[in-house]
């Protein structure tokens, strides 16, 4: 077996090659065109296994080398660190870890979706990012608007609050700025809503989707994301190791005889995950009145934050059996006949 470590960048990308034994075969510096990438696969010797670090770009890599390679593996940037000198990086160096850390078979792997899931992520992405820009549009146009001692007040996501400013009032500089925000925003809204119609016309045959929005808090957007985020939910053996993935399993600090001290959130998390679960988690409690009993008991006991992420926990757990089961969600236990009966009730 041989061992190909890569190092990928925008335009070039470093390969190192080494055999079993750690022997180096090939070391260069290759071009991304995809002409290019496959001429050099065929020349590696087979059967050989390739690892490359987990980049924005490595969708296309991935697709080509799978071609060639009897396996493909992405590897996590940031365990990866561990195994790095300090004094020294270098694309080689960078590529022969890679490769040697492949060899010795301690290297972090991170799961590579299909091109169904990548195909929902990058919808995903694009509509967080409409969400993202017209935010920003709406910023710029209260500060403009508060510069200048008018309203700024209200929902600005809305035609009728748009086109409530007193534009013609204003100086034709102003008119001018004030009108194109205005006019982004709007053209904004209609993507959006767009996007909306979208996901609902992709989705709505989606088994997986189909049964998690039966949860309260989760429509089509936050359920295909959940589901985007998890990917296959068959390479979590347990719910404690999706709660960690997901990065809603708190620090832990112990050494010696000290007592164990748990600090914040994990930082190494899906982000997304971890963003979604918390913004739907007051959906989901305002959807129960014992839950929105237990929020308010929680909150005075410890703090508004600890008590979202605890239910976010519960959510999670709700998500990880659904998914699991292949079933949706039953709000009356008695109409379950399941071992997980007690977490697909919240309980």
């Amino acid at each position: 077996m041989y061992y190909v470590g890569v190092d990928l960048h925008k335009e070039m990308s470093w390969f190192y090659v080494m055999d079993s034994s750690g022997c180096r075969l090939s070391s260069i510096s290759i071009s991304n065109k995809p002409e290019h990438l496959k001429q050099y696969l065929q020349t590696i010797p087979k059967p050989f296994t390739v690892a490359v670090e987990a980049t924005y770009n490595w969708y296309f890599f991935v697709d080509i080398a799978e071609q060639f390679a009897e396996k493909v593996y992405l590897a996590d940037s940031y365990e990866l660190k561990a195994f790095a000198k300090r004094h020294k990086k270098t694309d080689k160096i960078d590529a022969r870890l890679i490769a040697d850390v492949l060899r010795k078979g301690f290297l972090p792997k991170v799961f590579i979706p299909n091109k169904e899931i990548r195909t929902m992520k990058e919808l995903l992405r694009y509509r967080i990012n409409l969400v993202q820009d017209r935010s920003r549009y709406i910023f710029r146009l209260k500060n403009t608007l508060d510069r200048l001692g008018a309203d700024s007040s209200g929902d600005f996501t809305t035609a009728k609050r748009l086109h409530c400013i007193p534009i013609n009032s204003l100086s034709s500089e102003y008119q001018t700025i004030i009108s194109g925000y205005i006019d982004r925003i709007i053209e904004l809204n209609k993507q959006i809503h767009s996007m909306k119609t979208c996901l609902r016309d992709c989705y709505e045959n989606d088994n997986d989707i189909r049964n998690l929005i039966t949860l309260d808090g989760l429509d089509y957007f936050s359920a295909a994301l959940v589901k985007s985020e998890i990917g296959d939910i068959n390479r979590f053996s347990s719910f404690n190791r999706l709660c960690a993935y997901a990065g809603l399993a708190p620090k832990v600090s112990q050494s010696g005889n000290n007592s164990a001290r748990h600090g914040a959130l994990l930082s190494n998390r899906r982000k997304y995950l971890q963003w979604i679960l918390l913004e739907v988690s007051f959906q989901y409690i305002r959807a129960c009145p014992e839950r929105k009993a237990r929020y308010e008991y929680l909150k005075t006991r410890k703090c508004a934050n600890v008590a979202k992420v605890i239910f976010a926990r519960q959510m999670l757990k709700i998500i990880y059996h659904i998914l699991k089961e292949q079933r949706p969600y039953y709000e009356d236990i008695r109409s379950i006949q399941s071992v997980a009966a007690p977490a697909l009730c919240g309980v």
